[in-house]
């Protein structure tokens, strides 16, 4: 893996490269159209404020959090203020210790300043974030870990989350042939008194599928080849 010694150069909303090469990218733990990391209480004590945030893609929940990475919500009115717009300022800091950003004028007209720091931590493949609250008037400050906040420690495409719908297929349709054949045979053996061969379920079908295989195949084959056969004469 890459060092990621120096500055980090901002490259897009949640993506920054070192001299190196090496770059810190979030897009793999963003998500598009909610926050992926909802409202939360800050660690301070005695607010009655939670926050939400979101790298990488804007998020829109009500008409003062509109196009916005961080929002701020007061639990008494239920009123939210967006602090953060969808693209930061920058990426700031130098080596391990980077942090993202953020900048937002409110309804009122108030401006907001939020930091975001980054903790590298491969071992944490789910993003831990944690919310240090408003550190004074209109300045707020989130911290997240995660290995995506490592230099190259999410490239590529993100791991698959379970089995694709063919891979659940190809283990299904085995397992329901081999109960359809045992059912089968003890029904024909105890239930229609069938023996030898004649146990198999449905015993006529089975043994002709080959040569029914053979015919479609052999039927496919021939519709190719009259089809290659008239785009060739086109030509």
């Amino acid at each position: 893996m890459c060092s990621g010694q120096g500055t980090c150069v901002m490259q897009g909303p949640c993506k920054c490269q070192y001299l190196d090469g090496s770059v810190i990218d979030l897009e793999r733990i963003a998500k598009k159209g909610s926050f992926a990391f909802p409202y939360q209480a800050p660690t301070t004590v005695g607010t009655n404020f939670v926050y939400a945030y979101n790298p990488c893609f804007p998020v829109t929940d009500t008409e003062n959090c509109k196009d916005v990475a961080a929002c701020q919500q007061d639990t008494n009115s239920k009123q939210r203020y967006s602090i953060g717009d969808a693209i930061p300022s920058g990426f700031f800091g130098s080596d391990s210790s980077i942090t993202i950003g953020y900048t937002s004028t409110d309804q009122h007209g108030s401006n907001k300043y939020l930091t975001v720091n980054l903790v590298c931590d491969q071992s944490v493949k789910t993003p831990k974030f944690e919310v240090k609250g408003e550190t004074s008037t209109n300045f707020y400050e989130y911290t997240l870990t995660s290995e995506c906040c490592c230099p190259n420690g999410c490239l590529g495409p993100a791991p698959s989350s379970g089995l694709s719908f063919g891979s659940i297929l190809c283990i299904i349709f085995p397992c329901l042939l081999v109960v359809y054949l045992l059912v089968g045979a003890i029904f024909m053996k105890f239930a229609r008194g069938a023996s030898g061969k004649e146990v198999i379920p449905n015993y006529s079908f089975w043994s002709d599928f080959p040569a029914l295989v053979k015919v479609l195949t052999l039927y496919i084959c021939l519709k190719c080849s009259f089809f290659l056969d008239a785009s060739l004469n086109i030509i």
